[in-house]
């Protein structure tokens, strides 16, 4: 990577439960680390031009807040199979980071879906950070 282009956190975010924990987890890495943040949602299906809309919208509401001071690189909404589609914007952009929400699924979700996140460790040449986003906080009493 040349001194000149910004070192990147790609924030993969699928607008589910536990994407806003997942937004302030990438804040605080991005100002922790200095980075710029790409933010990344890959649809299975092919999304029509409202569809594309909405969910830059949802993406906007999540974001815009948060990162308010922080710079944002750009908001890509892509169309494939998630994982691939991760990996490979994590190779074009030369991304330092891929930040993903993993989330606790029954054993037969897990059995017919797979595991994106467990797809995206095996295939990325880029470090990946999981983030749990559904389960109750620890410490306290």
């Amino acid at each position: 990577m040349n001194s000149e282009q910004k070192s990147q956190l790609l924030l993969c975010l699928d607008l589910e439960k536990g994407s806003k924990e997942l937004v302030k987890h990438a804040v605080e890495y991005a100002r922790r680390c200095g980075l710029s943040t790409l933010i990344l949602y890959v649809s299975r299906k092919t999304l029509d031009k409202i569809a594309t809309e909405k969910i830059l919208a949802q993406l906007h509401n999540l974001i815009d807040q948060p990162f308010s001071d922080l710079p944002i690189e750009t908001i890509k909404i892509e169309t494939g199979i998630i994982e691939d589609i991760i990996v490979k914007t994590a190779r074009y952009n030369r991304v330092q980071l891929i930040l993903l929400g993993r989330r606790q699924r029954s054993k037969v979700e897990r059995i017919h879906v797979g595991s994106t996140t467990r797809a995206v460790i095996a295939l990325a040449c880029r470090p990946v950070l999981v983030i749990p986003v559904d389960h109750p906080a620890e410490g306290g009493s």
